[in-house]
């Protein structure tokens, strides 16, 4: 009974932030607000695995938040709830390997902060196809002739951006292991009013919603190189036509689909045994 109170302490105030502050970030499109929510729940689940003897408190806890998630009143809700249950269980599978200390924790949060890098690189992929990977290998080689960048210059400053994420969350862990309840408190104080914002700019038509998507100004680079890339190799007009259309197809279908997918009846069929426990104690805890 205390570890479930634990828990639901633990998911409340990640659900807080991730609902609240996430969907207040996402709604006014700041960039790697996406990042910055994933390092927030590393620090979380540190703090919790600290605390709490229950060998899976991570995967629990971040399982438990992204069924929360599916109750946000607006915006995306299933990458968002990918996003939050895997980074619980990468977190969990760095504790498991190495345990519940420093070493352990670093780790889990490198394997935490990779994710958002890989799930933002597939839903790309998704969206442009094996273009985006043509794309990419076609302007590395124009770049190498004009400022001598080489494929391995690229790969170093994409994984100097991702090293730079592993050092900040370093220092998050760092951070949790000072954090005393006192601090706790007043973080969770500071959560509740980030829940409290009201939310602005969220469109709640699905439709509507998924063509602001497309107005994403990382996809609309990404369909001007595309294009860029499709006229230089001097395709004809109708390649040219297919390679743009076939993204904002995609993308719009994809894009409407995260949003009326009833996460919520998958939520429910989750909330049995002990993710019922848990769930129900989180929302006496959001409720305090």
């Amino acid at each position: 009974m205390k570890e479930t109170k634990q828990l639901g302490k633990y998911a409340a105030l990640l659900s807080m932030v991730e609902i609240g502050l996430g969907s207040f970030l996402h709604s006014l499109k700041i960039p790697f607000s996406g990042h910055f929510l994933s390092l927030n729940q590393g620090f979380i689940l540190t703090k919790a695995s600290l605390e709490i003897k229950e060998k899976n408190s991570a995967a629990l806890i971040s399982t438990t938040s992204a069924l929360l998630k599916s109750l946000s009143p607006a915006g995306k809700k299933l990458t968002p709830m990918l996003a939050i249950s895997m980074q619980g269980q990468l977190f969990n599978i760095g504790v498991r390997l190495v345990g519940k200390n420093f070493i352990g924790h670093i780790l889990a949060m490198c394997l935490l902060s990779i994710w958002g890098f890989l799930q933002a690189f597939a839903i790309y992929l998704i969206l442009f196809g094996k273009d985006f990977i043509y794309m990419i290998e076609y302007f590395i080689n124009k770049f190498s002739r004009v400022f001598n960048v080489t494929e391995e210059n690229i790969l170093y400053f994409f994984a100097s951006i991702v090293l730079t994420k592993i050092i900040i969350g370093v220092f998050v862990i760092i951070l949790a292991y000072k954090f005393n309840g006192k601090n706790i408190e007043s973080y969770k104080k500071w959560a509740k009013k980030q829940r409290a914002k009201p939310i602005k700019n969220i469109i709640k038509n699905p439709y509507f919603a998924a063509i602001k998507d497309l107005l994403n100004p990382m996809f609309i680079l990404s369909l001007i190189l595309t294009g860029v890339f499709y006229f230089y190799s001097k395709s004809s007009s109708a390649n040219i036509i297919w390679a743009l259309m076939r993204p904002i197809a995609v993308g719009y279908i994809f894009f409407f689909i995260i949003r009326v997918v009833p996460v919520e009846e998958f939520s429910k069929k989750l909330k049995k045994g002990k993710f019922k426990q848990i769930f129900d104690e989180t929302i006496k805890n959001l409720k305090k």
